[in-house]
């Protein structure tokens, strides 16, 4: 997008789901490249591998509903080459091993796509920046050393932190000033309620042309 056109800005705004110190927000208002570790990587797989309780079948060979097997301990798994296994801990330790080439080819299948996705973004979108990226400077009761000058947080429920951005083009565009966020006193214990209709603040930017 930024080849075929490189002289528009670009304004993306939204609950982003990701918080400022998190590999989502780094991809996105870091100069390039962006180093990611093992960890930052692993946090930005999809959730495609379900539990065990989801995908045992609870039915025999007869189709008669049964309780799921029991899984063998890591200790049974260790000793079955030199113990004389039962049919039912055969049975077992073959089920345990599928499950794990099934999450090892799952994983590898996802840290690949992860890759050819931070790759892309990299090379094809140049580093934004977040309106809001300053304000625990403009508002101290705001402020937390967990994420530099983001708001320590925009929604505010059960679980409090910053999830939500407007991020612009800092080449063509420049943040004129930013709507002030509610007092604490203000969302407690929680919201929605009768001031705030959604469990996640406003935020409003007017911008300069730059």
């Amino acid at each position: 997008m930024h080849e075929k056109y490189p002289t528009f800005t670009v304004i993306s705004c939204g609950d982003y789901n990701t918080t400022p110190d998190d590999a989502g927000y780094d991809l996105l208002v870091k100069p390039r490249p962006v180093k990611l570790n093992e960890v930052q990587l692993e946090n930005l797989l999809p959730r495609t591998l379900t539990s065990n309780a989801e995908s045992d079948d609870c039915s025999d060979d007869d189709g008669n509903d049964s309780a799921p097997a029991k899984p063998m301990s890591y200790s049974e798994v260790a000793t079955t080459g030199t113990a004389l296994e039962t049919d039912e801990s055969k049975s077992k330790r073959r089920k345990l091993e599928e499950e794990v080439r099934k999450a090892e080819t799952t994983l590898q299948h996802d840290m690949e796509r992860v890759g050819r996705l931070v790759d892309a973004l990299q090379s094809e979108f140049p580093p934004m920046r977040s309106c809001y990226d300053t304000y625990a400077d403009l508002d101290p009761s705001y402020r937390t050393e967990q994420w530099a000058g983001e708001p320590i947080y925009t929604n505010y429920s059960l679980w409090k932190g910053t999830l939500d951005y407007i991020f612009y083009s800092p080449a063509g565009l420049s943040t004129r000033e930013v709507l002030s966020l509610p007092v604490e006193e203000q969302l407690k214990p929680g919201i929605p309620n009768d001031t705030f209709a959604s469990d996640h603040v406003a935020l409003v930017a007017r911008f300069d042309l730059a």
